[in-house]
This record gives structure tokens, sequence and C-alpha cells, in this order.
């Protein structure tokens, strides 16, 4: 594996129900209460605003977005409990079968240190639906700050609906940054730093990023939702980490100092 990333073309979520998902969130984060879900620094879960939002490692500027984070345990706005729950169950699903896949396809000596196989060491506590709206652009951002700087994921993969908007690009090892131009409806598929990291390098992680638009996509917001697919907390990835360790170090990285857990 080149790029670290793959598409999928069939998503179990269609282009309607993703387009409601999208547009009952980005009513939410406009018209609703957001601030009334603040993220709790030691749990994660709940609203980061513009203000709080991650800034990359190495990157000067924070990112320009806000999102909302949940886990199956975490509270949800009344409004978007049901339709949130069944979007993360069809994703999470999914995961599960995409795991089972790339360990069945490829070397066995990719997963020594596994007691278990890959798709079994899926946590559905510990995997992350993340809500991301990225702000229309009002032309007074701060200098080199982007929608999202470019950065790895943390996590084993991540599942990446496409966006209503353009604008990801992925830099594979050597090469110029390439934009990303999947179908709509699919959904992007990503290797993760603890996938990485358990494969001793052999699944690339490969960094990413969100930049602005141009012409008239300046004035929209882009939506999407992720889901960071965590493995158990103890789960050994290398002599160096578990994949709790790792999460923790990571977090003390990229987290504004408020929400930095302990």
């Amino acid at each position: 594996m080149k790029s670290g990333f793959a598409t999928v073309s069939h998503a179990p979520v269609s282009l309607q129900q993703l387009a409601d998902f999208y547009a009952a969130w980005d009513d939410f984060f406009v018209n609703g209460n957001p601030h009334d879900f603040t993220a709790d620094p030691q749990t994660q879960a709940g609203y980061f605003s513009p203000d709080d939002a991650e800034t990359a490692r190495g990157a000067v500027a924070q990112d320009l977005k806000e999102y909302f984070q949940h886990w199956p345990w975490s509270p949800l706005p009344p409004t978007l409990r049901s339709l949130t729950q069944a979007y993360y169950e069809s994703i999470f699903q999914l995961a599960g079968q995409i795991l089972e896949g790339l360990q069945a396809n490829s070397h066995a000596s990719l997963w020594q240190r596994l007691t278990m196989p890959l798709s079994d060491c899926l946590s559905r506590s510990e995997t992350m639906l993340r809500i991301l709206r990225y702000p229309p652009l009002q032309g007074d951002e701060p200098e080199n700050a982007i929608r999202a700087g470019a950065h790895e994921d943390i996590n084993l993969i991540t599942l990446l609906p496409v966006a209503n908007t353009p604008g990801l690009e992925i830099r594979p090892d050597g090469e110029d940054w390439q934009a990303i131009d999947a179908p709509r409806g699919s959904i992007i598929v990503n290797i993760g730093d603890m996938l990485q990291e358990l494969t001793q390098g052999a699944l690339p992680s490969t960094p990413h990023r969100v930049v602005n638009p141009t012409g008239h996509d300046r004035s929209i917001a882009r939506i999407t939702a992720p889901l960071f697919c965590h493995p158990y907390s103890d789960m050994v990835l290398s002599d160096r980490y578990t994949a709790g360790r790792y999460l923790r170090e990571r977090l003390q990285e990229i987290n504004p100092a408020n929400l930095r857990p302990v």
C-alpha cells in the first residue's frame, strides 16, 4: 500500500441520508445551542468551538473548524440523537468489515503482535464520531490558517464520507500534494498512526489536509463526519506504546491547553 488511502464505493448510508445528516448538524452548529455541550477535557466528548479547535503538529495557525465529538456513551442534542446513532451504527459495522478484509488480504507477518483478529480489536466504546464543520471564509482568517493543517490520524483507520464540498488533499511519501476527488456517496478510508505503529510502517499513515476553497465555495460551510476507529486502550501496538498511551500523547500535542486530558 503506497498512499494509505482507499475508497469504498458502496456506502451503507445513502446520498439522501447523508445530505439530511449534514443539513441537520449544520443547523445545530449555526442555530442550535452547541456551547451547552462544550467538550470536557477528560472525556473529549462534545463541542469544540473554532477557538478550541486543534492545531496540527508543527503548524503555527489553528485549524479553521468547529466540531462535535461523540462516542456511544456520550450525550447528543436530543433532536439529533436518533439520526446520529443510526449513522454511527452503519459506519461502525462497515469499519469492522474493512479491518477483517485488510487482515485477510495482507501478509500474516504484519499481525504477529495480535492476540485476536484485527476486527475484534476494534472498540465500540472508544471509536469516535466527529461531526466537522468548516465555516465559510470571511477574509480575515489568520495568515497561513487553513481548514485542517497537514496531519496524520491517530487511530487504526478513519472512515470519511465525502464532504459536501472539495478540499481534501493527501501527500504520499516523497510526492506532492494531491487532491482527492472521490465520487459522491463513497467513503474514503485511510490508515492511522496506530496501525502504522502496529505494522512497523508497512501500512503507512499518510499526511493529509483540508485546504481553503476558492470562488463560490468560500461562502459555503464544509460538513463531513469521519469515524475514527480506535482499538481497546490496552492494546499493545509496539514495544513503545499501548493504544491508550499513544492517544494521550498525541492529544497533549494537538489540543489547546484547556482541553488536554490529564
